[in-house]
């Protein structure tokens, strides 16, 4: 289409729209300004409301996915089943733990969701930016698990007619094993590659759960708990190195936080 063509197409539409454009009444216009300037006023005032970091906190609960709740539900049902259903003292205490590492795989995916979706340029742009959308959905899901562990916990310990103390050194150093080496897979491995590396990071925990069960027998025994506390002691030190660092990431901005994305600017 030459230049000529393309002004007569032009003026053709601009003259059909205009017979077809319906004529404002002053009433209508004057509707429109004051909805208009009754959206503004809401606006501002909505912009200079400060929402508490509680509230902001409870706000990131409706962002996490319906099946993240549902996933470990059914977590919890599944150690329900073991300890109740089952006649092995031994199969639950080493499910109690497996399961207490699986917890965490549930959260992963809303975890680093900026990363994966490549939103995290846009986060850091809003009030309320990228490492306060990290602290917040890492408490809402560090809480929903540690619930569910603590439940597992407890229903192990009716079951075992055991302390829920001793069930609890059980489940700590898996639990908080898979939450420091995800943290660290997150941190420094690319979006995609990093669920997969924490999917075998907690495999490979539950795996040596298994082996160690395995080759020690009596590490279940309450004599073991001494070695259990120090084991839980040294992974949750782990865990909050791990924590640290990725919030520290986060408040560094995008270079630190997601290095990858922002290589993409360069």
């Amino acid at each position: 289409m030459n230049k000529a063509d393309h002004k007569r197409l032009e003026a053709m539409l601009v003259n059909h729209y205009a017979a077809h454009q319906a004529a404002a009444e002053p009433e209508m216009v004057d509707d429109v300004v004051t909805a208009m300037l009754a959206e503004d006023a809401r606006m501002v005032k909505a912009r200079h409301r400060n929402m508490g970091f509680a509230a902001f906190v409870a706000a990131q609960v409706g962002f996490v996915p319906a099946w993240t709740w549902a996933v470990q539900v059914a977590i919890v049902a599944i150690m329900c089943v073991v300890a109740f259903a089952g006649d092995d003292a031994d199969a639950a205490k080493l499910t109690v733990g497996i399961l207490s590492a699986a917890t965490v795989l549930v959260g992963i995916p809303t975890v680093h969701a900026s990363k994966l979706h490549g939103v995290a340029e846009l986060e850091y742009s809003c009030p309320n930016n990228a490492a306060s959308v990290m602290v917040a959905r890492l408490i809402v899901l560090g809480c929903s698990s540690a619930l569910a562990v603590l439940l597992m916990v407890s229903v192990t310990a009716a079951y075992l007619d055991l302390g829920v103390f001793a069930v609890a050194l059980w489940a700590a150093p898996p639990f908080f094993s898979s939450c420091a080496g995800c943290l660290l897979a997150l941190r420094e491995a690319m979006p995609p590659t990093a669920t997969a590396l924490c999917v075998v990071w907690t495999v490979t925990c539950s795996t040596a759960l298994m082996a160690l069960s395995a080759v020690f027998p009596e590490m279940y025994a309450e004599a073991s708990l001494t070695v259990w506390a120090g084991a839980a002691a040294v992974a949750l030190a782990w865990l909050a190195r791990e924590v640290s660092m990725t919030l520290l990431s986060a408040w560094e901005g995008l270079d630190a936080f997601s290095p990858y994305m922002a290589k993409t600017y360069y």
